[in-house]
């Protein structure tokens, strides 16, 4: 059996489905089926578009008729042995308990009904969170900073504080369907015929939980201690995602539009707020090969200790990585297929 995920989310319930042999054998049929009706829409397609002359969608018509909002400085900043203990309170714990944990129903609302198993398993994660918080190996760190950025069509500009060179050049999709949208239309343009004009801004950060999480779990797993084991690693990894809200309610704030007084956790996972975030090898910019070039901007490696490997991955795994767009209208969308394989066909290193 051979099945393909688009991007990480559809990836992890995949390799859920894949462990369940009933399920892994419905995937099985299914896919069988699914490729045959492809076969047969493919054809249809074609001979849709040689009969009608179908084009593409035109490209979004994304406003910039507001105030762009101008950070207070295009320094780095570096956040070095964060309090961890403030990380955890911005953990999802439908993702952390249901996702990673394996426990069915709606984990927060059994919680507070006291059920029994729901107040077992969050007593086991909080025994691992204490001995997290008293090992000297296990850290939070994270670096964020702010670029004077513009578009040209499907590229975004990344230019240097004077704005005097581009450092860097992001290509991203554009769907071929829907709205047409391209992450890059939500920068401001460049002005016409190259001349000067007023700049836009993106911000890019990383975060971290390490890089002491795997010694500790393969410590665990000699030791028989596979429950905390695995739950370490999941800590480390939604706690992760956790810790990229404070930096990204930091960017938020120096921005200009910090969040309303009072937010919740609840509004933060629910994502009630101005600025959008946008992580490679997600279905808006799929192209794990751009980590190298915001690696680059942020200097990683020499300010936090978090690595690419060759297939581009973070390591350690416990580490999220994203630009935020400040864009009021900024939303989630998707690239089809035909997209993906467009964009790789135009991409040029460089």
């Amino acid at each position: 059996l051979v099945a393909y995920a688009s991007d990480a989310m559809t990836g992890l319930a995949l390799a859920n489905t894949l462990q369940e042999a009933d399920e892994r054998q419905r995937l099985s049929d299914a896919l069988d089926v699914e490729a045959d009706q492809m076969l047969k829409d493919d054809s249809s397609r074609q001979r849709s578009a040689a009969n009608n002359g179908a084009g593409p969608v035109s490209p979004a018509q994304v406003r910039h008729d507001f105030e762009i909002p101008t950070p207070p400085d295009l320094r780095l900043h570096v956040l070095s042995d964060f309090d961890l203990d403030k990380i955890f309170p911005y953990i999802n714990p439908q993702m952390l308990y249901v996702r990673h944990l394996g426990y069915n129903g709606r984990f927060a609302e059994a919680l507070e009904a006291g059920e029994t198993t729901a107040l077992e398993l969050r007593e086991s994660v909080k025994q691992v969170e204490d001995l997290v918080l008293a090992h000297p190996g296990i850290t939070a760190q994270a670096v964020f900073k702010f670029f004077p950025c513009r578009s040209d069509g499907q590229n975004l500009l990344i230019y240097s504080p004077d704005g005097s060179n581009v450092l860097e050049r992001f290509r991203f999709g554009r769907q071929s369907q829907h709205q047409g949208l391209c992450l890059a239309d939500y920068a401001l343009p460049n002005p016409p015929g190259g001349g000067t004009g007023p700049m836009d801004y993106v911000a890019m950060f990383v975060t971290t939980i390490g890089p002491g999480v795997r010694q500790l779990a393969e410590q665990w797993m000699a030791e028989g201690e596979y429950l905390n084991a695995h739950i370490l690693q999941a800590l480390a990894l939604e706690g992760a995602e956790g810790f990229a809200a404070l930096p990204q309610q930091q960017i938020r704030q120096m921005w200009g539009f910090g969040d309303p007084e009072g937010i919740s956790c609840q509004d933060l996972f629910r994502t009630q707020y101005r600025g959008r975030r946008y992580s490679f090898g997600y279905p808006a910019c799929p192209r794990l090969e751009d980590q190298e070039q915001l690696f680059r901007l942020l200097d990683v490696p020499n300010n936090i200790p978090v690595e690419l490997t060759e297939g581009f991955m973070m390591d350690p795994e416990s580490t999220v990585s994203a630009l935020v767009f400040h864009h009021p209208d900024a939303a989630y969308f998707n690239l089809s297929e035909q997209d993906i394989d467009e964009l790789e066909r135009q991409f040029t290193p460089r």
